[in-house]
């Protein structure tokens, strides 16, 4: 059976471009015993990838080189089968290689509930999947939000930010978003913040100041440089800040900016704690169930950007890079 996937054809000299890859057909062969042929229906995208382009290897995956099809996460549903736990017509979640039709172990794939549920595919890759999973391990477990916390999100029109933002709400605390554009600042409102500002309307720390004039305790980033400069110089006495990721550093090589201001840590007593979400597994049983509840009782939503095509993965991931989409990136790849 032929399959199409999407390789990286040449490394970029700056930003990836849609340019930068080629999509390439090949043979798939038939499943082996404990193995599934697999669709991909949904492939979610994350900008952190462009790290591991021409990059070192990271937790998060090896370098991408050229000729090398990348992975992300993706819904897929189950073709052919050659193991008792999967069968044709399953649906489940794999990170799987850009790639149309592929073999999957057994052991690759999470299993999720069948269309009936009422939860829509994205959402699976969304505020119920990698994406969402980040945020409440973030926001729950290392930021350990509580009501009452005044709460700032940077890039919180994005995959991760959105749900950060929805599962503050969630619980009781107050929410400061920041956005890109106009757009995206409206759409924090539609989220629930409390308040939002485009961080492109001047000084971060001004912005962030009118916002919450009476200081923040709980910083979320998944921007880095200027946001959390002025996030360290806003937090009150005691607060912590949760390092996601760092959108604004991303692919600058050696000219990526720390903050300028992290003695404040020191004087006011702040904590800073970065995570890598693959390393708290244990904490997605709580995870899917409490968010499946919030989800159910519309106290949070997907929120995510949807291109049609298989063939747009490399369009879809350069608009991505250069924040040209709200919420997560996804690719609807039945078409």
């Amino acid at each position: 059976m032929d399959a199409q996937e999407v390789q990286l054809d040449s490394y970029p000299d700056g930003t990836v471009q849609a340019r930068h890859f080629r999509i390439e057909t090949r043979q798939v062969p038939e499943p082996h015993e404990g193995q599934v042929l697999v669709r991909l229906r949904r492939l979610g995208l994350n900008a952190g990838l462009a790290n591991r382009i021409g990059g070192p290897d990271t937790p998060y995956g090896p370098s991408i080189k050229a000729g090398d099809v990348p992975a992300s996460d993706g819904v897929v549903e189950v073709l052919e089968s050659r193991s008792a736990a999967f069968k044709p017509g399953d649906l489940a979640v794999r990170k799987s290689p850009w790639r149309s039709i592929d073999i999957a172990a057994e052991d690759e794939l999470r299993s999720i509930p069948a269309l009936g549920s009422g939860i829509p595919l994205e959402a699976h890759l969304t505020i119920l999947g990698h994406t969402g999973f980040t945020a409440y391990t973030g926001m729950m477990r290392f930021g350990e939000v509580q009501a009452g916390d005044s709460v700032f999100v940077s890039g919180a029109a994005g995959g991760v930010g959105s749900c950060a933002m929805q599962f503050a709400k969630a619980v009781g605390a107050t929410v400061i978003g920041s956005a890109g554009s106009p757009e995206k600042v409206k759409l924090l409102g539609t989220l629930g913040a409390d308040a939002a500002f485009n961080h492109r309307d001047g000084a971060v720390l001004d912005l962030l100041s009118a916002a919450a004039p009476t200081g923040i305790d709980l910083f979320y980033d998944n921007v880095g440089g200027e946001a959390l400069e002025a996030a360290l110089e806003h937090l009150r006495f005691g607060g912590r800040a949760v390092i996601c990721g760092g959108a604004s550093q991303y692919a600058r090589g050696s000219e990526v900016k720390g903050p300028s201001n992290y003695l404040r840590m020191v004087y006011q007593q702040l904590t800073m704690r970065g995570f890598d979400v693959t390393s708290n597994e244990d904490l997605r049983p709580e995870f899917e169930a409490e968010v499946a509840t919030w989800l159910r009782a519309e106290k949070v939503r997907s929120v995510h950007t949807l291109v049609i095509g298989f063939a747009k993965i490399p369009e879809a991931f350069a608009s991505l890079l250069t924040g040209g989409n709200s919420g997560r990136m996804i690719v609807d790849c039945d078409s």
